[in-house]
């Protein structure tokens, strides 16, 4: 086993563990299989091995294969490979199951791509993000500094790609230029043009009654790892997102229906709106806060004698919550589905995969173009302008 210094301890256990786990998932195939010839015909047992074959052996094995390559360099975050991959064999296989007619003759196909999209990448993804939080929480006690993954700047761009995939059947349609592509386009061009301009603008309102902007840090440079980027497309994705659960709940209130009769038109509508939402409004929720965050400015009030970060306004500030950006869509989806659980769980992974992606990519052309240019720019504009001191006024 190959490890780093001080990883032994955390590698060991996991990769017996991930060993133990892909064994135990390749035995519930192999039940599942026997139970197809043992009980061919009885027509109880045919869910109990579709379910063996198809989804929870499938599962566990994937999981335990994330798992042992999650623990061979736990602390050069190999983890981030086994999400990677999940992420691919699902893109992966939904664009296939897409370009594969349904029918008799390849049934077996059929299921076998969708245990991959919905077993096995799930899995991988789910084993990276649980070896992420075990990892991070051993070295943390044990005071461990976590390595860089040599390839953490470049998996965002896999990740990005492999999100994607499912559009390969779309790109001789417009369809696919008008809703993923231009929304991309015209979202980072307005980040581009108005992010520094209105931060600075923002921060020079927040100096009311006689409160001082303060530099109480360096400022800080952004980062394209994966983590990073996927961390920052949360508030454009999750503005989109309240902002159309928000206007549809209103106007249902109203009779008013504003999607399609159809689940799967009604969730697209729904997306393609979110989508919208997020180019024409979440500069202020996404690039104005991060420049907030990376600025290293801080609002001195002289009367109470203390410093506050600044904040974007409390109605958007809401809009971005986690319980919004959870509920909203599962609502929705549920709602659109008419009480079919299997129905709602695909419209709901269908959404969140296409304002994702068109968040993410947003995200990362912004904080690989333009993020750390806007953040020289604001903190020398209000130096300028004599605006910012560097220190507080006690």
């Amino acid at each position: 086993m190959c490890c780093i210094g001080g990883g032994e301890e955390l590698a060991e256990p996991s990769l017996r563990t991930g060993a133990a786990l892909l064994f135990a998932g390749f035995f519930i195939v192999l039940l599942g299989y026997v139970l197809s010839v043992l009980g061919h015909g009885v027509l109880w047992l045919v869910w109990w091995e579709s379910v063996f074959m198809f989804d929870a052996g499938p599962a566990l094995a994937a999981f335990g294969l994330g798992w042992i390559i999650s623990a061979l360099h736990p602390l050069r975050k190999w983890y981030l490979y086994s999400l990677i991959l999940g992420v691919i064999i699902s893109a992966a296989a939904f664009a296939a199951s897409w370009s594969t007619p349904l029918d008799a003759e390849n049934w077996v196909y059929q299921q076998l791509i969708m245990t991959l999209a919905w077993s096995v990448g799930p899995a991988l993804i789910l084993s990276a993000t649980v070896a992420s939080l075990v990892i991070n929480r051993r070295v943390s006690k044990a005071g461990i500094v976590l390595q860089r993954n040599r390839h953490e700047d470049e998996l965002d761009v896999v990740l990005i790609l492999a999100l994607y995939l499912p559009f390969i059947t779309l790109v001789n349609s417009p369809n696919f230029y008008t809703r993923y592509v231009l929304p991309v386009a015209a979202t980072w061009l307005i980040w581009h043009l108005f992010a520094d301009r209105l931060s600075t603008w923002l921060l020079k309102r927040q100096r009311g009654a006689g409160a001082v902007l303060v530099a109480v840090e360096p400022p800080k440079t952004e980062e394209t790892t994966i983590f990073n980027v996927a961390s920052r497309s949360y508030y454009p994705m999750a503005f989109g997102l309240g902002v159309t659960t928000t206007v549809a709940s209103i106007l249902d209130l109203l009779g008013i229906n504003l999607f399609g009769e159809d689940p799967f038109s009604a969730t697209a509508d729904a997306a393609f709106i979110s989508i919208v939402a997020i180019a024409l409004g979440s500069l202020y929720v996404g690039p104005v806060l991060w420049l907030f965050e990376d600025c290293g400015i801080r609002v001195f009030n002289p009367v109470r004698k203390f410093l506050t970060e600044p904040k974007i306004h409390s109605l958007a500030d809401e809009m971005i919550e986690i319980y919004t950006f959870i509920f909203s869509p599962i609502g929705f989806t549920f709602s659109v589905a008419d009480g079919d659980l299997v129905l709602a769980m695909i419209l709901l992974a269908f959404i969140v995969h296409l304002l994702f992606t068109v968040s993410i990519t947003s995200s990362y052309l912004y904080l690989k173009f333009s993020a750390n240019k806007h953040v020289k720019k604001v903190v020398q504009r209000l130096e300028r302008e004599g605006l910012l001191v560097q220190r507080p006024l006690l």
